[in-house]
């Protein structure tokens, strides 16, 4: 086994496997490994690469390993903007003030979907998507254009969050935004450090992040299969992903939740089928079986079994 270093802890010692192929590693020789020392899951070796997000290289490997089509993906794009917009609110965290407006940053925030819904959803809010590929973020903006009805358009820095960033632009957001962004990282303890430099004193920081103990991965071989693939460097479980937090600064409050992003269709056809839905993977937007999805979502999200976590951190 490739020498072995724990991207959160540290520790060298040799790590257990857990599975032995990724999905889209031409290489061949990643592996997912857990530590012994903290338990947290991670490629190995932890590999990032700019030019694979410069290419598209995640959105590529969508639309061919799922089938989805790009305008499925956009689609849902917006549905899921709209929803983390909601949870907010859901989880108390105030997107208003009366003294000014709020300043949000969003850290790899990729077409802008998220900071334009925010936008919509509240005038007047200030809100800045750092992404560090440029190619999509020119793509994001012809995406946002074509969607017209006034969509807004956030302002758009083409960099990465590091200790440079986080001088320039300490203390400056009420509000700092992680939408699956720190499993790509080889460094998410360094991450959220350079992150809570940005916060005021009463700041917060939300993160969503894939759930390692989403229970379909003991349900359907072949979910588990494609949970592991070569741009996502860690696999996160509720204690894990408190654990980074910890780690990267002294924080007032800690809280991870279980959130479920696909709908309750989407859950049986893996379990059923052992394969995806392809070409529209069911987040459901309807009403038809409002009882059921929401039994079963927060059934998921309260056992913290479901296909993502929410983490809030406060000052």
């Amino acid at each position: 086994m490739t020498n072995f270093h724990c991207i959160i802890c540290h520790d060298s010692a040799s790590p257990t496997e857990v599975i032995d192929h990724i999905k889209g590693d031409a290489s061949g020789t990643l592996t997912a490994v857990r530590c012994r020392a903290c338990g947290h899951i991670q490629l190995n070796p932890p590999e990032y690469s700019l030019d694979f997000y410069e290419e598209n290289g995640q959105v590529n490997n969508v639309l061919r390993m799922y089938g989805t089509p790009m305008n499925v993906l956009v689609e849902h794009s917006w549905i899921e903007a709209r929803r983390r917009v909601q949870r907010f609110a859901q989880h108390g965290i105030a997107l208003r003030r009366d003294d000014r407006p709020l300043r949000v940053l969003d850290i790899g925030g990729g077409y802008g979907f998220f900071g334009a819904e925010l936008m919509r959803a509240v005038p007047g809010i200030d809100v800045t998507v750092v992404e560090p590929s440029s190619s999509r973020v020119e793509m994001g903006k012809g995406y946002l254009k074509d969607a017209g009805d006034g969509t807004p358009v956030p302002e758009f820095l083409v960099e990465i969050v590091d200790e440079d960033f986080a001088a320039r632009h300490a203390g400056a957001f009420d509000i700092v935004t992680l939408w699956h962004v720190l499993e790509h990282l080889t460094d998410p303890v360094d991450l959220l450090r350079n992150t809570a430099r940005l916060i005021r004193e009463d700041g917060v920081i939300c993160v969503e992040v894939p759930n390692v103990d989403d229970d379909l991965q003991a349900l359907s071989p072949s979910f588990r299969e494609r949970s592991f693939m070569a741009e996502h460097i860690s696999y996160f479980s509720r204690h894990t992903l408190e654990n980074v937090a910890r780690r990267a600064g002294d924080f007032r409050h800690v809280g991870v939740h279980g959130y479920q992003r696909y709908g309750i269709f989407n859950y049986f056809h893996w379990i059923h089928f052992n394969k995806p839905q392809g070409a529209n993977p069911d987040l459901f937007e309807g009403t038809d079986r409002w009882w059921l999805e929401t039994t079963w979502r927060a059934a998921r999200e309260a056992a913290v079994t479901s296909d993502a976590l929410f983490m809030i951190m406060k000052r």
